[in-house]
């Protein structure tokens, strides 16, 4: 069973070249473009690893890293 990493970047180019670069190493990546997607996704996947932009809509990387500490 391949690990699972959550990219969560807003902006669609970068978060490709990650994921493309991810899978080439053997990862499953799933991408979220929001914080609060981001925040679904976690519950959802359980990711190993999080990829986190700090700077996007609806919640910020801060708030989301509050958010699942709590």
């Amino acid at each position: 069973m391949k690990d699972t990493i959550l990219i969560v970047e807003d902006d669609a180019f970068l978060a490709g070249i990650y994921a493309k670069k991810m899978e080439e190493e053997g990862f499953q990546c799933v991408l979220a473009t929001n914080g609060e997607d981001g925040l679904k996704q976690v519950q959802k996947e359980r990711p190993a690893l999080i990829l986190l932009d700090l700077m996007l809509p609806k919640m910020n990387g801060f708030e989301l890293l509050e958010t699942l500490k709590h």
